[in-house]
């Protein structure tokens, strides 16, 4: 298992934030995600991958607008995300943990977060 744990800021309310997190389709900021399924509970997911893949996701906790915890699984990758925001106003701080099984030897966690962060960065606009 491999784990990472990356920090960002965005200068938006953490209610955006919080909604682009939850929302992988909105306005299509997940370059990755072609389509978004969601259960009538909100806690359970599948993501619909460009590459032809899917992504299984369980929420384990969501706590609006502070704390989203999950479990996913890709194929014969799986793992847990924790995703952590922090802020007011016009200021959010982002703590997301990444731990990963299953993505081979040489696959980066940490650079696949930071870029879904730089995603959300750009949906944004921060």
């Amino acid at each position: 298992m491999k784990t990472c744990v990356v920090t960002a800021n965005y200068s938006c309310d953490t209610n955006k934030v919080w909604l682009y997190l939850t929302k992988p389709t909105l306005n299509h900021w997940r370059s990755d995600v072609s389509e978004y399924e969601e259960s009538d509970d909100g806690l359970k997911g599948t993501e619909h991958n460009t590459d032809g893949g899917t992504t299984e996701i369980v929420f384990t906790r969501k706590e609006k607008p502070r704390r989203i915890s999950c479990n996913f699984c890709k194929g014969k990758i799986n793992g847990t995300f924790t995703a952590i925001l922090m802020g007011g106003g016009d200021s959010t701080s982002l703590e997301c943990t990444l731990d990963v099984d299953g993505l081979g030897f040489f696959t980066k966690p940490q650079k696949l977060l930071e870029e879904r962060l730089e995603m959300l960065r750009k949906a944004l606009g921060a």
